[in-house]
């Protein structure tokens, strides 16, 4: 999974009106959803199930992080902000199964005066992997980002080890910006991560 950011942007809008995304997307097999603090629990159960593989690539998290509690306020600040157009996180449903959570794909959201960018990150259950899920999730999420926020690039930061989210960010049209050294907490030790860089083209005037 790519490295998931936990901050969400305070950077003042620079247009006075709040852009946002729609609250549920389709693609063909998925459901992605915006959710509040009814579903903490069905969060929570994501995290437990994939416990394991989710810390190896994320930083290592307060033993709150699983508790119903931690996810309630979770969901709460994340539906703040994303009402406040600085934050979109979509939860990932299949069709044929509506009532549980697969996977999440976020973006902090970050607007200055030289220009709009986000970082992504996302995950998907390790039940459904390998299946296309991830890639037919952040291609429709990516296309909210830029046709309804506006975004001109988005960032991702990738552990150089995490060779399964290197390969579907390539296949996503990102390419490697930045090495980072030592730039992440995860399972109490700092590791180098790799950023990566995706520009929405159709949103840069020549």
């Amino acid at each position: 999974m790519i490295q998931e950011s936990f901050l969400y942007s305070t950077v003042t809008n620079v247009r006075k009106e709040t852009l946002m995304g729609p609250l549920i997307k389709y693609t063909n097999r998925l459901i992605l959803r915006v959710e509040n603090e009814s579903k903490a629990k069905q969060v929570l159960d994501l995290y437990l199930r994939n416990r394991l593989p989710f810390e190896q690539y994320e930083p290592t998290r307060p033993a709150s992080f699983y508790t119903q509690d931690y996810h309630w306020s979770s969901l709460h600040r994340e539906y703040i902000a994303y009402t406040m157009g600085t934050f979109l996180r979509y939860y990932i449903y299949l069709k044929d199964r509506p009532d549980k959570i697969i996977g999440a794909i976020n973006f902090n959201i970050f607007r200055t005066s030289r220009e709009p960018y986000a970082e992504i990150g996302y995950k998907i259950d390790a039940l459904y992997q390998n299946r296309g899920i991830a890639y037919e999730a952040c291609e429709a999420a990516l296309y909210v980002l830029e046709h309804d926020y506006q975004i001109h690039r988005v960032d991702a930061r990738i552990h150089p080890e995490n060779i399964a989210s290197i390969t579907l960010a390539t296949k996503l049209g990102f390419r490697p910006l930045q090495f980072e050294p030592q730039s992440a907490n995860i399972l109490g030790h700092y590791v180098d991560l790799m950023r990566y860089t995706k520009l929405l083209l159709s949103l840069i005037h020549i």
